[in-house]
């Protein structure tokens, strides 16, 4: 290690990281469907917001900044990717960029579940930061607003900044403060009194051996609406300008019947039961090839579009008799599978990948197998798109643009080398 990286501390999982998933988690146990990013950046968090949730899934995502260049680069960053079109989203998602300062109210951002605030307070001027409780808690009035900022206290682990010496500096030169925890409380109560919020604070970034007394490298502040039916404080607004409306494409089939997606169900199995068969003779291994797991049979995309909740899917198991469920984990398959045109069990392993998944010169959506051409009411859902294709074994539905926040240091994380050592090349 050298010298300059004695000055870092580094996280596992990275800082960047620990504060996403954290506001995601926050957001899904509040079952939100409509999130504003202020001062949203290049997109770092509207990226990582694009997967959807399998209850009350985010249906509406909307990103506000200052600079317009990181805005355009949020577009970009945000716009759907071969993988979306190929493997349809479960529920509708619309994502819209603006230019605009979080000191001004626009009309079109009161109403919406939740804001967030990651990393942003510390970048903007007292005077703008003094209206922002007016603008957010007392006008938009979100159900739950989440704020982001460094703990100064955390700062004595980075020798380079001299905290508690009159030389101390702070960790990004944009940084107008760095608050202790005492600050960020105070200023977040009054705030919450002001509004009838309510608030409390965590954090993430913690240190294996360090002084609990310092605290996190990270503060956080919940604010939850104690009072969502009165009125917004402002009744006349400003406009944030419209830069990008992001329409993402997802599955909006008419529902199928029980029998149809019975078909579907049997048509992977007869692939899973022999994968499983297959797998053990590998391996070496003694495993029921007729005991499956739900999960096994949830993780396929097409069944995912089909069944929506995978409380539908166990029903629906549960209304054939060729199933037995154990419990909501596992099942019993009577049904006996055969791979007519393949006899894959002549073959060498060699054309298992590292997960046992097939590949190559087997194709199986394209084989003519008897037991769909005596099944023909099937053919409308093999048929569809998002049905021939052996990627649909895998749910993939996370949109994972490499991107950063930054306001105003467009060219990276504000808070890189400072647990944030976020690798050009790693995906959300």
């Amino acid at each position: 290690m050298g010298d300059e990286d004695k000055n870092f501390v580094f996280f596992d999982p990275p800082l960047w990281r620990q504060r996403r998933s954290f506001v995601n988690e926050v957001l899904k146990d509040s079952k939100v469907t409509s999130v504003v990013d202020f001062g949203c950046g290049e997109g770092s968090l509207l990226s990582f917001l694009i997967q959807p949730f399998e209850e009350s899934p985010i249906t509406q995502l909307v990103g506000v900044d200052i600079n317009r260049e990181v805005v355009e680069q949020a577009v970009e960053n945000c716009r759907p990717w071969d993988h979306d079109l190929e493997f349809l989203r479960l529920s509708p998602l619309t994502i819209d960029l603006y230019q605009g300062s979080i000191d001004v109210a626009d009309k079109r951002f009161v109403g919406f579940d939740a804001l967030v605030c990651m990393e942003v307070i510390e970048h903007v001027d007292p005077p703008v930061l003094d209206k922002f409780f007016d603008v957010v808690l007392g006008t938009y009035k979100p159900k739950i607003v989440i704020v982001t900022t460094p703990n100064v206290e955390f700062n004595v682990y980075f020798p380079q900044l001299k905290y508690g010496t009159p030389e101390a500096t702070l960790r990004i030169e944009d940084h107008r403060f760095e608050w202790t925890r005492k600050e960020f409380q105070e200023w977040g109560n009054s705030g919450a009194k002001k509004y009838n919020y309510s608030v409390e604070y965590t954090g993430v970034g913690k240190l294996k051996d360090g002084d609990p007394a310092v605290g996190n490298v990270t503060q956080i502040a919940i604010f939850r609406d104690l009072n969502p039916s009165s009125k917004p404080l402002l009744s006349s607004f400003d406009s944030y300008e419209h830069i990008e409306k992001i329409v993402f494409p997802y599955y909006n089939e008419p529902d199928k019947s029980y029998e149809e997606i019975l078909e579907v169900i049997h048509y992977y199995l007869q692939f899973l039961c022999n994968r499983i068969i297959d797998t053990t003779i590998y391996k070496n291994e003694q495993h029921d090839p007729k005991r499956i797991k739900i999960e096994e049979i949830w993780d396929i995309h097409r069944i995912r579009q089909l069944c929506k909740s995978k409380d539908k899917l166990c029903d629906i198991l549960r209304s054939s008799s060729d199933f037995t469920l154990l419990n909501d984990e596992e099942m019993i398959v009577h049904k006996e599978y055969h791979l007519d045109s393949y006899d894959h069990r002549d073959k060498d392993y060699d054309y298992y990948d590292k997960n046992y998944n097939y590949y190559d010169d087997y194709d199986y959506y394209g084989g003519d197998y008897d037991y769909y051409d005596d099944n023909p009411d099937c053919d409308e859902i093999l048929s569809n798109s998002n049905y021939n294709n052996d990627q649909n074994w895998v749910t993939t539905t996370t949109n994972t643009a490499t991107t950063t926040n930054g306001w105003p240091d467009y060219n990276g994380d504000c808070d890189r080398g400072w647990g944030d050592e976020e690798s050009d090349n790693n995906n959300k």
